[in-house]
């Protein structure tokens, strides 16, 4: 029997729609036969007394020095690899092996831990996993085993560990939307709801291209109405890629108003809608969500409330990252070359 104080969660079985943090405990707790029981906060002593923050009653002024460097921390990792670390790079190029290939550069094994935070745990590259870390990395770089270095590297990241939703197929045979002929033809939205404040915001609307799966992620303050919805298209859509064929979103108040739609009909864009308590039919959006939950998670502050200054970061990892359907990154598929976020070795 597990007591809580916290109603809500005796529904978490019968929950219909769960958040990332909900659904890995609902998870994890399938593993056990057990009933919740709410018992008000007075009568669970026990637990309560364990969430409270205890009062220290002496206090020692005495510096408090960190095993692991501040720069270091990998939550709070910047931007790194500086001209001083390329040109390191360059120097050592005469001790490289003879199976170097001509067109890379070879990273000596005491520069190669900070090459791969760059690659992976900076903000322009947003954690990414396996699979495009090493995808960003052997374009312009070489070493022995360097899949094998990249692999323990992801593995091994903490942030990683403690931020990322389980990416477990879904149950069941999920049929994928047609694939669009042109960019921005047809796009997907949804809104990641219920944030921690941060500048005035509380709000996510995320924007995905169905054909280049490239993202836009537009801070708002509140949820939109409709007629606030049709003003933020204007300016997030229509402004940069001009009228899509088409608009997959979920069922919210916004989507189905009247005005919405005929909005939407006098311009000819068509309206779908994702099924009804299965938001992974609108899967574009749901995937995009959880990557920026996943960067929001790995590079905000304890508090979770600067996640409005981390956002043109995200959007820049998400489509700079490769994907997976494609084999090359969003901004790769819409203007035919990588863009540049660390200083190239052909640099001058």
């Amino acid at each position: 029997m597990i007591l809580t104080d916290h109603k809500n969660l005796t529904f978490i079985a019968d929950a219909k729609r769960l958040s990332s943090r909900q659904a890995r405990w609902s998870m994890f707790l399938t593993h056990f036969n057990y009933i919740i029981t709410y018992r008000p906060g007075n009568r669970n002593a026990k637990a309560d007394a364990l969430s409270r923050q205890f009062e220290v009653t002496e206090q020692q002024d005495r510096p408090v020095e960190s095993i692991v460097p501040l720069e270091r921390v990998v939550a709070a990792t910047h931007l790194t690899l500086t001209s001083t670390l390329l040109t390191r790079i360059q120097a050592m190029q005469s001790t490289a092996p003879p199976e170097t290939p001509s067109d890379k550069l070879f990273v000596p094994d005491a520069e190669r831990k900070e090459l791969l935070s760059c690659y992976h745990a900076s903000r322009p590259a947003g954690h990414p996993g396996i699979k495009r870390t090493l995808s960003a990395l052997t374009p312009m770089y070489w070493w022995p085993d360097i899949a094998k270095d990249v692999r323990e590297y992801v593995q091994a990241c903490v942030v990683c560990a403690q931020s990322k939703a389980s990416t477990q197929c879904p149950a069941g045979l999920l049929q994928p939307l047609a694939i669009p002929d042109k960019p921005w033809s047809h796009i997907s939205m949804d809104f990641i709801v219920d944030l921690p404040p941060s500048e005035g915001h509380t709000v996510i609307l995320t924007i995905v291209d169905r054909f280049t799966k490239m993202v836009h992620l537009v801070p708002l303050r509140k949820l939109p109405t409709s007629k606030g919805l049709a003003n933020i298209f204007a300016k997030e859509v229509f402004r940069l890629h001009g009228l899509p064929h088409e608009i997959v979103s979920d069922r919210g108040p916004q989507f189905i108003s009247r005005f919405w739609r005929n909005f939407c009909s006098q311009l000819g864009i068509k309206v779908s809608f994702s099924s009804a308590y299965h938001p992974q039919s609108n899967g574009a959006a749901e995937r995009a969500n959880q990557s920026s939950e996943n960067y929001i998670r790995s590079f905000s502050s304890q508090g979770q409330d600067d996640w409005v200054s981390l956002l043109p970061w995200a959007e820049f990892a998400l489509n700079s990252n490769v994907n997976a359907s494609s084999g090359h990154s969003p901004f790769y598929v819409a203007h035919g070359f990588q863009p540049t976020f660390l200083p190239s070795p052909s640099a001058d």
